[in-house]
């Protein structure tokens, strides 16, 4: 499963990357996301068990937290990172669910 999740992972972060110019925040911030997808999806495939897979889903619900915390204190950017926040909290519960799984 962990494998699984890291290829969905590649196909996100590969969206990411090739629709950054047209999302509706800066183009830098979403080529950044999508490159940590990608090398993060590359890490877990290479190898998907043991800290690897744990340190990506502690990534990912870090960055939950964090968009949690942009979005109380920007209003600008406010429903981009409850959006973000969310989608990285479920990156995070997949990667887990699939690190459990693989254990």
């Amino acid at each position: 499963m962990t494998r699984g999740v890291a290829a969905a992972r590649a196909l996100w972060g590969g969206g990411l990357v090739v629709a950054s110019r047209s999302l509706p925040i800066p183009r830098k911030v979403a080529l950044a996301l999508g490159i940590r997808h990608l090398a993060q999806a590359t890490a877990t495939l290479r190898r998907p068990d043991g800290m690897v897979a744990r340190w990506g889903w502690t990534l990912d619900a870090a960055h939950s937290v964090s968009m949690l915390g942009l979005a109380v204190v920007s209003r600008r950017w406010r429903a981009a990172a409850l959006a973000n926040a969310v989608v990285a909290a479920a990156w995070a519960r997949a990667a887990r669910t699939g690190e459990r799984r693989q254990s």
